[in-house]
């Protein structure tokens, strides 16, 4: 008996790391293009959702690629997965979109001000753009620590309309504490390497001078290869984020629907039970306070990326939090 326990262990987590490979080259296939990134996107806030709610107790399917769950029927069974992913990344896409276009408009904007103001020298107005810009810095810090805890929330509850129970949403930061912190350090870290690739090839000359020579469709295949990796990346940063997100929240929403359980009275956390614990006010606002200085990098970081490349839908669209594509 015992000598037949690691026998059985050894499929179970073959089994998992060929999932787990499947899912990252098929992932990283979807995130080449906007269009199928929104099935990768659907599949990660379903599979955040069923993580949560496994760390609530309560057992779920995991959510597939493209079949549903086994109690439904064939026809169900067959396409259930592709059309839930389909729903949940419509979803998430929306809800990410409402909580960044207050500030991703501003950039937009504070962009477009600056080459308007350049090309037609304009320097009486050229304090027009970095004003705008630092008034959507300004709401980009109140805003995007909360953002990682929305999609939590979200993806839990699977509906649209919890991504603007904006009071739940307070008292789960708050329960948080030190660990809304870390979620947008972790946001900071996973968004460094989008900037940087901007560079890649505007730098490449001076780290490796070889690039000079390459034919034009060398060129094209380089950057070919650095989409696909850059596509790769947004599908892990994505789940990873979604993932340690999905942690904080589950910990977060249980102590407070704890303490406010008339708030949260009908919601997947008032279903499991938890510690009472608390956080003070003051060390609540501290914590997201730092959160919020660390998130005004995403900005600096977006700043610095358009400088290396124009592309105008990159102020809208962030892999991390909105569509997992690069562009």
């Amino acid at each position: 008996m015992t000598t037949a326990l690691p026998a059985q262990g050894r499929p179970a987590r073959s089994t998992r790391l060929l999932s787990a490979l499947r899912s990252l080259v098929l992932g990283t296939l979807l995130c080449a293009t906007p269009a199928t990134a929104l099935l990768a996107l659907g599949w990660a806030t379903r599979r955040q959702g069923w993580r949560i709610r496994a760390r609530l107790g309560l057992a779920e399917e995991a959510p597939g690629w493209i079949l549903g769950p086994r109690e439904q029927g064939r026809v169900a069974r067959l396409a259930g997965g592709l059309s839930q992913n389909i729903r949940s990344g419509i979803m998430a896409l929306c809800a990410g979109l409402a909580w960044t276009l207050p500030f991703t408009v501003l950039w937009l904007g504070a962009w477009w001000a600056g080459w308007e103001n350049s090309f037609n020298k304009g320097y009486e107005q050229a304090e027009v753009g970095p004003a705008v810009f630092l008034s959507g810095m300004a709401v980009s810090m109140l805003i995007l620590p909360l953002v990682p805890l929305m999609l939590a929330h979200m993806a839990t509850e699977d509906r649209l309309s919890a991504a603007f129970e904006l009071r739940r949403l307070r008292t789960a930061a708050a329960a948080a504490g030190w660990r809304i912190l870390a979620l947008a350090v972790l946001a900071g870290l996973l968004s460094m390497p989008f900037m940087a690739a901007r560079g890649v090839l505007a730098f490449a000359p001076d780290f490796f001078p070889a690039v000079e020579d390459y034919s034009p469709q060398e060129i094209v295949d380089l950057q070919d290869s650095i989409g696909l990796a850059l596509a790769a990346w947004a599908f892990v940063a994505m789940v990873t984020l979604r993932q340690a997100g999905g942690t904080v929240y589950a910990m977060a929403a249980v102590a407070a629907a704890a303490r406010h359980p008339g708030l949260w009275d009908g919601t997947r956390a008032s279903e499991a039970a938890g510690p009472r614990t608390r956080v003070g006010p003051r060390l609540a606002v501290l914590w997201y306070g730092l959160a919020a200085i660390v998130c005004s990098g995403l900005g600096i970081l977006l700043l610095v990326g358009q400088f290396l490349d124009h592309s105008f839908w990159r102020w809208i669209n962030h892999p991390l939090f909105i569509l997992p594509w690069a562009g």
